[in-house]
């Protein structure tokens, strides 16, 4: 299990790092709705139950690193909300041409949500999901 986590952070972070480095801008209209769909694509698997659709939507480091029983076995413990989603609303969306994060807020099974990156990565004419980074969110302070 440990090593799910760490192979999944290296995996996970090294795109954040490559995009934070080129020049990045809000992506157009066109660009959202292409990355929006493959997100919207995965996300749909994961509510069938379908890991194996899912797993089509995951770039070629992701299945290098994880065959699909370990991907599935990941999914499951490290991003329960993702696996049996219900909603998801798209937020901020940036890209270089070959490279975007969107921000995702996710809504589980029982009403609970959290945020992601979800980085993606051109693959021939193709986009692919490169890894997801769950956003940290500081606890509001009760109003007095």
């Amino acid at each position: 299990m440990h090593r799910f986590l760490y192979l999944a952070g290296l995996v996970l972070l090294a795109p954040c790092a490559a995009i934070a480095e080129e020049a990045a801008k809000p992506s157009t209209p066109e660009m959202k709705e292409k990355f929006q769909t493959v997100i919207r694509g995965q996300l749909a698997a994961f509510r069938k139950g379908d890991f194996a659709a899912a797993y089509k939507f995951a770039a070629a480091g992701i299945r290098e690193t994880f065959p699909l029983a370990e991907f599935e076995a990941m999914v499951k413990s490290s991003y329960p909300s993702i696996a049996k989603n219900t909603d998801a609303v798209f937020g901020l969306t940036l890209d270089d041409g070959d490279k975007a994060v969107v921000n995702v807020r996710v809504v589980g099974e029982k009403d609970e949500s959290a945020s992601y990156q979800y980085l993606l990565q051109r693959e021939g004419e193709e986009w692919r999901i490169g890894g997801v980074y769950k956003l940290r969110e500081e606890a509001k302070p009760a109003p007095i």
